[in-house]
């Protein structure tokens, strides 16, 4: 995939202005695929690139430019750099919410990442309100029954399993385990 990104990349610098929305596409995506490499310094350069084109393209509060920002956010957060990564997401979520309302799934996106945050912070109250209303929304847009749901569940799980809530972590689990088992059947990672 980078090899091809890479390739589309020097295409379109050959044959669109510097600056063109396009050619951050192609810059978030090798953000992307750094990022899902867990080679997050690497995926950071990409990221900011890919923000500052499509900024002076469509302007500070464009969609487009919102998710490039949510993305250098998880890259950032990859490097434990948080009080970077913080405002980023929340300004993300800020625009998302005006432009597509309170319970869109992006929003939901953004909850998760903030509540991983939170969590990494050790600001567990704060975690949970993010996760719980992250689930809200998916278990409103997906259905109770979808992997987005268990992967969040999940989540939940592990929080309240780090703070002795055993009980709680367990019925979490159990029921991320059941959506998993059911949706991507029993011989599935997760």
């Amino acid at each position: 995939a980078e090899r091809l990104y890479r390739r589309a990349l020097s295409l379109m610098e050959q044959s669109l202005e510097p600056e063109h929305p396009e050619i951050a596409t192609i810059y978030h995506n090798l953000g992307g695929l750094e990022h899902a490499r867990g080679r997050f310094g690497a995926g950071e350069p990409l990221a900011r690139r890919s923000v500052e084109i499509r900024e002076r393209a469509l302007g500070p509060n464009h969609p487009d430019v919102v998710a490039d920002i949510a993305a250098l956010a998880g890259i950032l957060d990859g490097q434990g750099k948080y009080d970077e990564s913080e405002p980023l997401y929340r300004r993300a979520l800020a625009i998302f919410e005006r432009e597509y309302g309170p319970e869109h799934y992006e929003i939901a996106v953004n909850l998760n990442n903030l509540a991983a945050l939170k969590y990494a912070q050790g600001r567990y109250d704060e975690a949970e309100q993010f996760y719980r209303r992250a689930l809200a929304i998916k278990e409103k847009l997906l259905t109770a029954e979808h992997p987005d749901v268990a992967v969040t569940l999940n989540n939940l799980a592990v929080l309240c399993k780090v703070q002795g809530r055993y009980a709680e972590a367990a019925a979490f689990y159990s029921r991320a385990l059941t959506i998993f088992e059911q949706s991507l059947g029993l011989q599935h990672p997760k």
